[in-house]
């Protein structure tokens, strides 16, 4: 007994001198890498309430993909783009490497994890998903003349495909490395029309740019990054959001507000669906048109947010108060009978889950003041005593086809009994 204890402490000291070595040789992050992190893993917890919304369907761009089987599919065409790229610009690979070679370690700090792959291997790999993509712009921009022979654009379906990719979180490249690389290839070409990369990228993401976002300005980090810019008010707009209070506990729900006397309203003037509008009892909102792909951005720029704009959760804000008004189909067709949600969805029910899943195991510590304060208007007016009595009597006599009725039917029973009883009442009267 005596040894196998002997034996036991020999091992828990060897373990414990084992973790001091390996503590001692870990490295710290250090301060100004983390801050230049901006593509992130989306977490597990959230990645699992719909995993298709996170991961490619037909391309890879970037290291967290990189190499999945299913995806290598694509790689002999974003080969053949880099190539097309390289020719019409005269640069040589071996130049292109040799700039990415000096900016390798600000790209790998872009990315929130280590990237296990040799620098030759990793430069190689950002070389071509950003020839890839560059040239795909410059396609786009002159399509008609690509349409016939392009084989991206001979596939509507794979060129959607690509173009639904290249907005993933998981599937990003620093804009700063297609922007760099891109300015290399035009520093030869002196001429007053050739296109900034930023232009040539609102080009090919314009039908996911309602407010018509220009280029002034404008700072990416990448194609997510942008997606989210898509969504926000102007810069004016988002100084009224910067001031944050507690996280909102309760709203009454679309349909509970419509018994109490709200009355939604459509702003058909606005582009920005984060513009919401309390007055005397009327509730603003500009219109969210909902599609097969507008979940997949929602998730990607909330994860984004959780992520990068912790304090700064706009879309997130949002998207909360949409989950409080929305709780079944009834809130949803109220939305949608006021034109506020549009559906392109198969019944109101999908429309309900998809929008009460958006936030689901999200960390959200605080929500912006003008929301919080729109959130209370809401409820005071549902809890003002005569509103309430009103929401209750619609709900508990007038919220189905059949309590309708039946209440009807009562309130006619009630007053025929009312005016047989006048009507029995009145020959006495006068008799007497």
């Amino acid at each position: 007994m005596e040894r196998q204890r002997n034996n036991n402490s020999f091992e828990n000291k060897t373990e414990q001198e084992d973790l001091a070595l390996l503590i001692e040789s870990a490295e710290l992050p250090e301060e100004s890498s983390v801050k230049e992190h901006c593509i992130y893993r989306v977490p597990q917890k959230v990645r699992q309430i719909k995993e298709a919304a996170y991961t490619p369907r037909v391309v890879s761009i970037g290291p967290f993909h990189h190499g999945e089987k299913r995806l290598k599919l694509m790689e002999p065409l974003k080969l053949g783009y880099l190539k097309s790229f390289l020719q019409g610009t005269g640069l040589t690979s071996q130049y292109c490497i040799s700039k990415l070679k000096e900016w390798e370690l600000g790209i790998r700090n872009c990315y929130a994890e280590s990237i296990p792959l040799e620098s030759d291997v990793f430069l190689k790999m950002i070389l071509i998903d950003a020839g890839f993509i560059i040239e795909l712009f410059l396609r786009y921009c002159d399509v008609r003349n690509w349409v016939k022979r392009d084989p991206l654009f001979l596939k509507p379906w794979l060129a959607e495909d690509v173009a639904h990719d290249l907005i993933l979180l998981e599937n990003q490249l620093p804009f700063l490395v297609l922007e760099g690389l891109f300015n290399l290839a035009t520093a030869n070409f002196v001429t007053a029309d050739l296109p900034t990369f930023l232009q040539l990228t609102l080009n090919y993401f314009a039908d996911l740019n309602p407010q018509k976002l220009q280029p002034d300005g404008v700072s990416l980090r990448h194609f997510t990054d942008l997606l989210r810019k898509f969504y926000l008010p102007p810069s004016e707009g988002l100084q009224e959001r910067s001031e944050v209070g507690n996280i909102l506990d309760h709203l009454y729900t679309a349909s509970e507000l419509v018994e109490a006397g709200l009355r939604f309203k459509v702003d058909k003037t606005k582009k920005c669906l984060l513009e919401l509008q309390y007055h005397k009892g009327v509730l603003t909102m500009p219109r969210l048109d909902v599609s097969d792909r507008t979940e997949f951005h929602l998730r990607n720029i909330v994860a984004f947010e959780q992520a990068h704009y912790s304090s700064e959760t706009y879309i997130t804000d949002y998207l909360k108060v949409l989950d409080f008004l929305v709780d079944t189909d009834k809130d949803v067709n109220v939305l949608v009978h006021k034109g506020i949600i549009t559906t392109l969805l198969g019944d109101s029910n999908e429309v309900a889950t998809m929008i009460n899943r958006l936030c689901s195991n999200l960390i959200q510590p605080n929500m912006n003041l003008e929301y919080l304060f729109i959130c209370k208007q809401l409820n005071d007016f549902y809890d003002k005593p005569v509103n309430k009595w009103k929401a209750g009597m619609i709900r508990n006599y007038f919220d189905t086809p059949v309590k309708t009725a039946t209440s009807i039917a009562a309130m006619v029973l009630l007053i025929l009994t009312a005016i047989q009883t006048v009507c029995t009442v009145i020959p006495l009267v006068k008799s007497n």
